[in-house]
């Protein structure tokens, strides 16, 4: 029998044990004892003298209404200790992360090599480690990549991690709203910057990269309001007066630059 179903009966005898000690004698009140200890034991299903015996001397031995609100009171501190302990068990001290047991960190530990590595990567922290070899895939694309740096003056590194949010370094693929190509330029982006096929490398690279420098001058050199432009437009980064409240876009720019700084 759980806590909660015994807290439940000893709060119906407690008040079956008052209205007998106001309106009957101490006859009725023992007679009162015993008919509920044969209701409980009947609720329990369970006949053994072992068993009968206990119930017996937990709630046939109350012989007061201040004694049962007492044994009450002790055993409704008890269920809330159990709770309270359970609860913070799930915490850790001085904080409301969840808490994540040791072997599910050994097991995320274990398969992260195969798995994305974004998965795993906090957007919080800006330059982790777990973000180190990310930008490997750029190699293929070194050489456009140098020119296109050079030719607007953008950092290599900066166009490779934009290269590796928008697309992993694959020049093929297409995203929902449209974007193309290694830095996911739109359709109407591209052809702005002088784009005929936004799927050859270098032409998508080099757009991307005038493109930045564009944005870059607009916000002052300011790479993450360059970086938020790139993702929600220039408009939205003037109106807010810097990164827009979106979940995507903060997300986006603490990515790039997580590739970026480390």
């Amino acid at each position: 029998m759980d806590i909660q179903s015994l807290r439940t009966l000893l709060e119906i005898q407690a008040l079956q044990t008052l209205g007998s000690s106001e309106n009957s004698s101490s006859n009725n009140l023992t007679d009162s004892n015993s008919i509920f200890s044969d209701m409980i034991s009947e609720l329990l299903g369970d006949s053994t003298t072992t068993n009968n015996a206990k119930l017996s001397s937990l709630l046939g031995g109350v012989s007061s209404a201040s004694s049962m609100m007492s044994q009450f009171s002790s055993l409704n501190g008890l269920a809330e200790n159990m709770q309270n302990s359970a609860y913070q068990s799930l915490l850790y001290n001085g904080s409301n992360d969840v808490f994540i047991p040791s072997a599910v960190q050994t097991a995320l530990a274990n398969t992260q090599s195969s798995t994305k590595l974004d998965s795993y990567v906090s957007d919080n922290v800006i330059g982790s480690t777990a973000y180190a070899n990310s930008l490997a895939g750029a190699n293929q694309y070194a050489s456009i990549i140098q020119k296109a740096a050079a030719t607007y003056n953008v950092p290599e590194k900066l166009i490779a991690a934009v290269i590796k949010q928008e697309s992993n370094f694959n020049s093929s693929v297409v995203s929902h709203a449209g974007a193309q190509g290694l830095m996911q330029l739109m359709p109407k982006t591209a052809q702005y910057l002088g784009v005929t096929n936004a799927f050859d490398p270098e032409q998508n690279i080099m757009a991307g990269a005038k493109y930045l420098r564009q944005l870059l001058d607009k916000f002052d050199n300011d790479p993450t309001l360059a970086l938020a432009a790139y993702n929600s437009g220039a408009s939205r980064v003037t109106k807010y007066g810097g990164i827009p409240p979106f979940k995507e876009t903060q997300n986006y720019v603490k990515k790039v630059m997580n590739y970026y700084t480390v």
